[in-house]
Parts: C-alpha cells; sequence; structure tokens
C-alpha cells in the first residue's frame, strides 16, 4: 500500500517534460524503445518506490531485478526518514543557528547570529572572506563567500538581513591535501549515520567536491562525489549529477582512486558522538570539512540526499546496493 501511495504521489508531482526527456535518454543509452523504458520505470516506481530520476541514476534499465531490490531508492529513502526521524526535531537540523548552537563543540570555527549592526561589524574585524548563510534552506542555496576586506560594513549588513543571510561564519581553511584537489570550494566529507539506542553506525561515506567555477561543493550545483572507504580512501572514480565519470578532477588533474582523506578516524568519532545529542533524529547525513587541525561540522540534514549512495562507480565497485546494509543495522 506504501508503494501504490508513493506512486500516485510521483504522478501527481512529476514533472513531465522532465520525465519524458529522461526516457529519451535512458532509451539512447540502453538502446531499448522509449515505449519499454516508461513502462519499466513506472513498475520499478511501484515495485521497489523508485522515481525516474533513480531509474536512471541508478541505471535500473540494465540491473536485474535481483539487484534493483537492494537499492535505497527515494521512496524507500523517504519510508526510512517516516521511521527514524521525528518531525518535532526536524526543525534543530533545518534551522542552521538552532544547530550550531546545538552542535558549538563539533563547529571550531566564528559564528554569529545577524542580531544587530554593533554586532555583526565586530564579528567581520579582521576577516578576509565569510560566509553568509540563510538560516532555514537546503542544498547551498543562498551560501555566499564573502571578501569583507573592503566591504562597508553596514551596506552589508543591510543586504544580508533583506535577503535572510541571517548566519554568518569565519571562512574555513580546508586542509591542504583536500584544497589541492579542487581549491574554490570547501570539499566536504559527507557520512551517514543510523542510531540506535546502544550504538551508531556510519553506513556511508564520500568526499564531495566543487568543480569549475563553483564555490560550493553541492551535487546539484555542479560539484561531483567520489565514495570512500572506512579507513577514508577513495575508492571509486568520481561522478556528477550528468552522470559524467571522472578518474581525476577536471581542474586538477588530481587522481581519485587510493586518495587518503586526512583525519577521517577522528571525524567518525565526531559523528557517533554528535548523532546521541538528538536521539529524536536517528539518520543523519553529516557535512563535514577536513583542516589542518581537524574536522569541522559544516551542518547535517535530517533527510539525506539519498541519489550518490549507489551511483554508477559506486556499482562499479559493488555488486549491489546499500539496502541490506541499512536493513541489518536497523533496530
Amino acid at each position: 500500500m506504501k508503494k501504490i501511495k508513493f506512486l500516485f504521489r510521483c504522478i501527481f508531482r512529476m514533472n513531465l517534460g522532465k520525465m519524458f526527456k529522461t526516457i529519451r535518454e535512458t532509451a539512447k543509452e540502453s538502446k531499448k524503445l522509449s515505449i519499454i523504458i516508461f513502462f519499466d520505470m513506472i513498475f520499478c516506481a511501484a515495485k521497489y518506490g523508485a522515481g525516474y530520476l533513480d531509474y536512471r541514476t541508478f541505471n535500473f534499465a540494465k540491473m536485474s531485478a535481483k539487484r534493483r531490490k537492494t537499492f535505497v531508492t527515494r521512496g524507500i529513502n523517504n519510508e526510512l526518514i517516516r521511521k527514524l526521524n521525528n518531525r518535532e526535531d526536524y526543525e534543530k537540523f533545518e534551522n542552521k543557528i538552532k544547530f550550531n548552537t546545538i552542535f558549538k563543540d563539533y563547529i571550531k570555527r566564528d559564528w554569529s547570529e545577524l542580531k544587530n549592526f554593533d554586532e555583526f561589524e565586530k564579528f567581520i574585524e579582521n576577516k578576509t572572506f565569510i560566509m553568509a548563510k540563510p538560516t532555514g534552506e537546503l542544498c547551498g542555496h543562498g551560501v555566499e563567500k564573502i571578501d569583507v576586506t573592503n566591504a562597508d560594513p553596514q551596506a552589508l549588513f543591510d543586504k544580508l538581513t533583506a535577503n535572510n543571510q541571517l548566519l554568518v561564519e569565519e571562512y574555513i581553511v580546508q586542509h591542504s591535501e583536500i584544497a589541492r584537489i579542487y581549491a574554490n570550494s570547501v570539499n566536504t566529507i559527507r557520512m551517514v549515520t543510523i542510531a540506535n539506542t546502544d550504538e551508531v553506525h556510519v553506513v556511508f561515506r564520500a568526499l564531495r567536491m566543487g568543480s569549475g567555477n563553483s564555490v560550493v561543493d553541492n551535487f546539484h550545483f555542479g560539484g561531483m562525489v567520489a565514495i570512500l572507504d572506512e579507513n577514508g580512501i577513495i575508492i571509486t572514480d568520481a561522478i556528477n549529477e550528468k552522470h559524467e565519470i571522472f578518474s581525476a578532477h577536471p581542474s586538477s588533474g588530481i587522481v581519485f582512486k587510493g586518495l587518503q582523506i586526512p583525519f577521517m578516524g577522528e571525524a567518525e568519532r565526531l559523528v557517533k558522538k554528535a548523532a546521541k545529542l538528538v536521539p529524536g533524529i536517528r539518520y543523519v547525513g553529516w557535512d563535514i570539512a577536513i583542516t589542518e587541525t581537524g574536522p569541522q561540522f559544516i551542518e547535517a540534514n535530517h533527510n539525506p540526499a539519498y541519489d550518490f549512495y549507489q551511483t554508477r562507480t559506486y556499482m562499479a565497485e559493488h555488486e549491489f546496493g546499500l539496502l541490506p546494509l541499512f536493513k541489518s543495522l536497523i533496530k
């Protein structure tokens, strides 16, 4: 019944133009008729809770039923969120100021809420760059890197207030080993945890990187992602939202596979501690920057993005998706 409800929600909400474009692209890639892809998409939505973007992202057109049923799809991810996360606690993650307050010991950088001009003027003293963020946006929307060396403090304060960019933070200087991959954005580690009453499990690890001229590493804003193992070593090529695969970063030429990310052990210990601070949210995606002195939290999501859990680069290294692992760890 839940899958049927999911199917009807998808039908009423879907962008038909984008869906049929996806069908055409998938048909061309898989060398199958568009009508076959269309009906197979409908079947996968009903059977596996997979949206049409899931179908293309996970390459379901070329996959057996045995493998398809092991994927964390959109419908299954939504079900995990409903099961594991208390809606009343969402705001503790959605509101960035509340998040910084709750997880202040893990932020490890100077930050301030825009309450009055005098505090803001004092905050930007002796700083070159700051990051300004809206308090309730997701996926990097409204995040801006600002050079404040020659800025008019009052004009900047007024602008940020008008744009609802009410959280300002000290700009993070990332670890040199990560900056050399791509220097224009702070490239972050995404860790996903599932917490039970007795233990916290890390179920997914990846490095997210900016590309081109982007100042954010978000997957949906031109970024790319490569999968990490439990030791912090990159084990796949990188992939972007267009399903383009890169063995090396197009800007720096740094080869991905085998690259060691520093401080991964410490980062994992931090997320396991932090995951216990809000017991009502058991399924979390954490975004972590690595600096020369260790990991710092950027933000966390009570609705972890699932779309790069099992990308084509991941599946090149693994036969099945992550759903069996998730199920085995949930109590």
